[in-house]
This record gives C-alpha cells, sequence and structure tokens, in this order.
C-alpha cells in the first residue's frame, strides 16, 4: 500500500477523534504519524493498536501524572498525552532527564521527543530496554524496536545524533493496520474544522505530497 503523507495524517487525525480522544490531541497524533512516514517508519499500527486499548475508556487513566518518574492512573501511558506532558515541560529537559513509566505504542513518543529537541535546540536520546533513538529535531536515528509496549522511557540530552534514517515522500502503512483506522475514522461526521482542512489540503514539513 503506498498513500502520500498528506494521507497518512489525515485518517491518523479522523480516527483519533472518532476513538474519542479531543481536538488538540488528535492534530497530535496526525503530526506524530505524518513525522514518523517522514522518516520512514510506519505508525499505523502503533497508532490502531493504541485506539483500540484506549476507545471507550476514561482517557485520565492513561495520563501522565508528575514525579520523579511519570505514570498512568491505570497502569499504562498513553504515548500522545505523554507527548503533549513533554512538550509542555521541554525547557527542564536541560536540567535533568524525563522518565516515563510503562507505556503502550511508545514508537508514538519519537515525534514528541523531536519536536521538544527542536523547540529547545538541543540533540535528544530516547531510551528503553533494548534500544534507543537520537533526534536533533529533523533527523532521526534509531537502533532497536520502540515497537511494542514498554516498561519504561527515558529522554534526555544527547551528544552527537548519529547517522539518521534517510527521509521518504510517501508512506506504506499496513493494509490492516490501515483498515482499522478507517474504521475509527467512519465515525467522525462532523463538519470540518480549520485544522481538517489544513490536514486535508496540505501537510506539515513543506513536503507537496500531490
Amino acid at each position: 500500500m503506498n498513500r502520500s503523507l498528506n494521507e497518512v495524517e489525515t485518517i491518523a487525525w479522523k480516527a483519533a477523534r472518532g476513538a474519542g480522544y479531543p481536538w488538540g490531541i488528535a492534530e497530535e497524533a496526525a503530526a506524530a504519524l505524518r513525522w514518523l512516514a517522514g522518516r520512514g517508519i510506519d505508525g499505523c499500527p502503533a497508532l490502531a493498536s493504541l485506539l483500540e486499548r484506549t476507545d471507550g475508556s476514561n482517557l485520565g487513566d492513561f495520563s501522565p501524572e508528575p514525579g520523579n518518574v511519570w505514570s498512568a492512573p491505570g497502569g499504562v501511558l498513553c504515548p500522545l498525552m505523554a507527548g503533549a506532558a513533554l512538550s509542555d515541560h521541554a525547557r527542564h529537559l536541560r536540567q535533568c532527564a524525563h522518565e516515563f513509566g510503562r507505556m503502550a505504542s511508545p514508537v508514538l513518543l519519537l515525534p514528541f521527543a523531536g519536536w521538544a529537541a527542536a523547540r529547545i535546540g538541543v540533540n535528544l536520546q530516547v531510551t528503553w530496554s533494548g534500544g534507543s533513538s537520537f533526534t536533533d529535531g529533523e533527523g532521526l536515528a534509531l537502533q532497536g524496536d520502540p515497537g511494542r509496549d514498554l516498561g519504561g522511557v527515558k529522554v534526555a540530552v544527547s551528544g552527537a545524533v548519529s547517522e539518521a534514517r534517510p527521509g521518504a515522500r510517501r508512506a506504506y502503512p499496513e493494509s490492516r493496520a490501515w483498515d482499522r483506522l478507517g474504521e475509527f475514522a467512519c465515525r467522525v461526521h462532523a463538519p470540518a474544522s480549520e485544522a481538517s482542512r489544513r490536514l486535508g489540503a496540505g501537510g506539515a514539513d513543506g513536503i507537496d505530497d500531490d
């Protein structure tokens, strides 16, 4: 399956909204999947798995609570809401690392680390048992697979980013995950907002996907 980055962004936004996420987090989900796809990573299976897990649940149970290790009341963090918390506290990364507890679909946290790195002008490393990633906000170097649930994740300032993954102008999502996202997206029948019109007309990163 071959899709444009715009299509990935749009279906992610609609699917997250269809699964009950608020507008702002749905927009973050859309941008996150586009960011991953632009670096050759298919985030669709991770998002589909996350939405299946949180669908019909109290999202507060998956939201991070501050502490030495940010954790969720329900025991498993949503990477989208953990990522939003990371963005809100990005400036503190200059002083200390941020640690998160058990997290579902953790690959979805990587774009937030990228945005935090760009915002504060540093390189960031995300580490987990068995792997790590490095990003300066634009490039992404990945060692190991963060696709499964993780027992913990740490985000810290790093040195130079190792060789980054090549960029991608098209996405190649897993068919089953794409179809599942489509099922969630079908729940959305609201009039188009400015955000949804933007997602439909053109995406981020300055890439034309026509």
